[in-house]
């Protein structure tokens, strides 16, 4: 009986591990096989948002002022700047635990949060054919004011940098940064875009269910 019990405790305690292990998300870091996109990319330290995945893949994101190392974040994704930073660049990477990369899709999104105004891109394909590749990993990175999003280094805005990346090993998963200029507009909080998107969700059902009858005179 007590080797039973021994037994049965022992499997309870592997599963509680098994159940704690999970994606691991880190501001101001460094991704595992270090930067290496473009002689200027290296700067230390990294100051990169790295989210290592439980199959030991990472996708890591960061926001500096072009040719300038990157800030340390404030633990949370948001990198702050000083008004007329005119060159903000992004830099992105993926590091697919050495898998390769050919069922893998990537999807880059920039939001104005001031304007609303947004855009979404492969980065790994839409006009960045240099990707720079090295141990499984591929790295790229960008200005935002290449993109239509209506940025202005001489206005308090605050610009938000998403990556997502499909067919990862460890599954689906995204990271997202901020770049707060000046005062900087407010960073929608997690639950913020949730009720947000609900909020939408909810209007859209109920013109769904209304009927608009048109009538020309």
């Amino acid at each position: 009986m007590k080797n039973f019990v021994g037994v049965a405790l022992c499997a309870s305690m592997m599963l509680v591990g098994t159940a704690a292990q999970a994606d691991v998300l880190s501001y101001n870091s460094t991704p595992n096989d270090g930067w290496f996109y473009g002689s200027g990319n290296n700067y230390a330290p990294a100051n990169t948002a790295v989210l290592t995945t439980t199959a030991n893949s990472q996708i890591y994101l960061r926001l500096h002022e072009t040719f300038q190392p990157a800030p340390a974040s404030d633990g949370s994704g948001v990198y702050s700047f000083a008004l007329g930073t005119s060159n903000l660049s992004f830099d992105w990477g993926v590091d697919n635990n050495t898998a390769g990369f050919t069922d893998v899709n990537f999807s880059m999104t920039l939001t104005n949060i001031g304007s609303g105004q947004t855009i979404s891109f492969n980065p790994y394909l839409f006009g960045f054919f240099d990707n720079s590749f090295q141990s499984g990993s591929v790295q790229n990175s960008a200005r935002v004011n290449w993109f239509g999003i209506g940025y202005d280094g001489n206005v308090n805005d605050t610009y938000k940098v998403q990556l997502d990346v499909s067919g990862l090993a460890g599954g689906d998963k995204s990271v997202t940064v901020f770049a707060k200029l000046g005062s900087g507009a407010a960073v929608p909080e997690p639950a913020s875009w949730t009720l947000m998107i609900a909020g939408l969700a909810i209007v859209g059902g109920t013109m769904r269910r209304k009927r608009v009858v048109v009538r020309f005179a």
